[in-house]
């Protein structure tokens, strides 16, 4: 299934595939995901969450993550595994994390990062609980490192409008982490202009009648073709000169993490486009 951000994260069930090690440390969440591949050690890791093993869902490699068995959010699944640490997103915690506490299981639960200063510290709080915290600063200075570069080479003058419009036409608002991207790489987010707040909805309609100068607008994944999708852009063809559409996968929305890296670069390039 594909995921929505920031909906469907933390959400649905799917059963466990067998061979997962005991003892061993299991994430239910794939934004977790992403992070354990930058910093866990070999022999580390025993399960990663099922969204992980999609590509339309997986924010860690595809190629990493299924090494290891796939993982769902129910608390059945979770308890036949017999991990000694579960990471999890917080929003799972009045079920799911409820009952792994009930049966002494350790869980290390983190919400979704509404800014970087949170999402720096979660990457540091999932370091420690598996005791890689050089490898956890290491990840944290290659982030910092990357919007410092960006931040750095921002043209002066005023920000040019901006807009991340996902599938469904979900855009990201004020108060997101992703808005506190596009600041920090000198774009005005143009999300308050439709009146929007945080995450919302923006019909292609509205976004037409009154188009920002640059459209961060996603990609279908490759083999995979969205008909949706490919009828929104052909409607958005004749913005061409009035605003520049720029190719952003769906997946760099999901996470924070180290998926801040890849978002630095499409925006450092963008932002030097601008006149």
């Amino acid at each position: 299934m594909k995921r929505v951000w920031p909906i469907l994260l933390l959400l649905g069930g799917c059963s466990g595939q067998p061979g997962i090690a005991p003892g061993g440390i299991v994430s239910n969440n794939p934004c977790i995901d992403a992070i354990l591949a930058e910093i866990a050690a070999p022999g580390q890791v025993a399960a990663v969450s099922v969204y992980s093993h999609d590509a339309d869902s997986a924010s860690a490699p595809l190629a990493w993550a299924r090494q290891y068995p796939a993982l769902g959010t129910g608390a059945e699944d979770i308890l036949a595994a017999k991990p000694r640490l579960v990471l999890t997103g917080n929003l799972a915690s009045t079920g799911t994390n409820a009952a792994l506490a009930k049966a002494g299981i350790k869980v290390v639960a983190v919400g979704v990062a509404a800014t970087l200063d949170e999402d720096v510290a979660q990457v540091r709080q999932i370091a420690k609980a598996i005791g890689r915290v050089e490898a956890g600063e290491a990840l944290v200075a290659r982030m910092l490192e990357s919007l410092d570069s960006a931040q750095s080479q921002v043209p002066q003058g005023e920000a040019p409008s901006a807009i991340i419009w996902q599938n469904g036409g979900f855009v990201a608002g004020t108060g997101t982490l992703q808005d506190e991207l596009l600041r920090r790489h000198g774009f005005h987010n143009a999300s308050a202009s439709f009146g929007l707040q945080s995450w919302g909805v923006l019909p292609l309609e509205s976004l037409i009648r009154n188009p920002p100068q640059f459209i961060f607008m996603p990609v279908a994944p490759e083999g995979n073709a969205d008909r949706e999708l490919a009828s929104r852009q052909k409607l958005l063809k004749h913005l061409e000169g009035k605003t520049r559409i720029v190719p952003f996968r769906d997946q760099l929305l999901f996470c924070g993490g180290p998926t801040v890296i890849k978002v630095a670069r499409i925006f450092e390039k963008a932002r030097r486009t601008a006149r």
